[in-house]
């Protein structure tokens, strides 16, 4: 019985590498890249993409503040726990690279598709493009508006320090 549990746990663990590394090669198309900076800016000067579309959802607007390193702290511990399986910001993984994403996608986008992705595969053209290009659309977080807000914050500092 025990190595019949082992050799499930081993087949789910190989599934689960191929899964996160199988779309390495994969390109990324430069309509969903953006020019990176050629040197860092500092987090407090990087600002969100304003101009394009919200998605569908209920994130129509969103207030930009100053950077808020509390809340980019809290967003690293939920970006590991929820996304990172699926999300890098260096390659492509099962989902698209997060690399200079806030310049790629408005906040509202971002958050509306972290808060309800099916609504967003259904209704916005953008997430259905990226949904049939990656092959595997993104699975609902159970993320709350606020816990949702701080990963955005997160992702404010970490394209801040890409070059």
């Amino acid at each position: 019985m025990k190595k019949k549990i082992n050799v499930i746990l081993g087949c789910f663990g190989f599934v689960a590498i191929l899964a996160c590394s199988g779309n390495e090669g994969t390109k990324v198309k430069k309509e969903d890249r953006a020019e990176q900076p050629s040197v860092a800016e500092p987090a407090a000067m990087l600002d969100y993409k304003t101009a394009g579309s919200k998605g569908v959802g209920t994130i129509t607007s969103f207030e930009h503040k100053p950077f808020d390193a509390q809340l980019a702290n809290k967003g690293v511990e939920l970006f590991v726990s929820k996304c990172a399986m699926c999300h890098s910001f260096d390659r492509t993984l099962v989902g698209p690279s997060l690399d200079a994403v806030i310049k790629r996608r408005t906040p509202e986008w971002i958050m509306n598709m972290m808060l309800d992705p099916a609504t967003m595969l259904e209704k916005d053209a953008d997430a259905k493009v990226l949904s049939k290009e990656y092959g595997s659309p993104m699975i609902s977080l159970g993320l709350k508006q606020e816990e949702a807000r701080a990963i955005l914050e997160y992702l404010r500092e970490r394209n801040s320090t890409t070059k």
